[in-house]
């Protein structure tokens, strides 16, 4: 029996196990080679508190533990989390928004690949696929789809009118483009990280909800996304 959370009005909804690679195609798993990152390190300013620990009533799990195991399905078990905890990634260039995030990761990822050299080209590392710790309502499904549109062309790519998540190829020359613009704390917005850097929109599926795509920010939304839980 599955236990759902629903919000009326909010767009928010909890189905804790779609994120789970039982709802995937195995083949599709063992091919990924990518590395998920979630990026977890932000102020929560509106929240009030790290809401990267806050617990989902529907899973048990924290905001930063589901985006993990979601992420985690789809990325062969290689996930990484951005951020300031002991065991986290932290940043080269502090408090400097979700790019900070995504240049430490990339350059772990950059460094993992180089080391890992002597393996077959196919089981190494390729690409990044990041999400942020506050859209709970992401699947697995939505996350396969953006890997899979992504590979055909080896560029940077996200949901049309959605910036995250996102799919970061391992190009040195995205990573120089977020050194450069951290350093001089310029532009730093994924938005021209994506038109700089010719980003590909990738239109959202009619199967995909844009539900999946709410951020929660607030005490407001937060108090909501736990007010009810319904078994169905």
């Amino acid at each position: 029996m599955n236990t759902t959370t629903a919000i009326a009005g909010t767009g928010l909804t909890i189905h804790p196990d779609e994120g789970t690679s039982e709802h995937l195609n195995n083949d599709h798993l063992k091919k990924t080679n990518v590395l998920g990152l979630v990026l977890a390190g932000g102020l929560s300013t509106r929240m009030g508190q790290d809401k990267s620990l806050l617990c989902l009533r529907s899973t048990n799990q924290s905001l930063v533990d589901h985006a993990q195991n979601v992420l985690s399905s789809v990325c062969n078990e290689q996930v990484i989390v951005s951020g300031k905890g002991a065991e986290q990634l932290h940043d080269v260039y502090p408090d400097c928004g979700p790019l900070a995030g995504i240049h430490a990761g990339l350059a772990y990822a950059l460094n993992q690949r180089s080391v890992a050299g002597e393996l077959d080209p196919a089981e190494q590392i390729s690409a990044m696929l990041v999400t942020p710790v506050d859209m709970p309502n992401l699947t697995a499904r939505t996350l396969m789809l953006l890997i899979e549109k992504a590979q055909n062309n080896n560029n940077l790519a996200h949901f049309t009118g959605f910036n995250l998540p996102l799919y970061v190829p391992l190009h040195k020359s995205i990573l120089q483009y977020l050194a450069s613009v951290l350093r001089n704390k310029k532009a730093l917005s994924i938005y021209q990280l994506l038109k700089v850097n010719q980003g590909q929109a990738i239109p959202i599926p009619h199967t995909v909800s844009v539900d999946e795509f709410v951020n929660v920010n607030s005490p407001e939304q937060w108090h909501k996304l736990n007010a009810c839980s319904t078994n169905t």
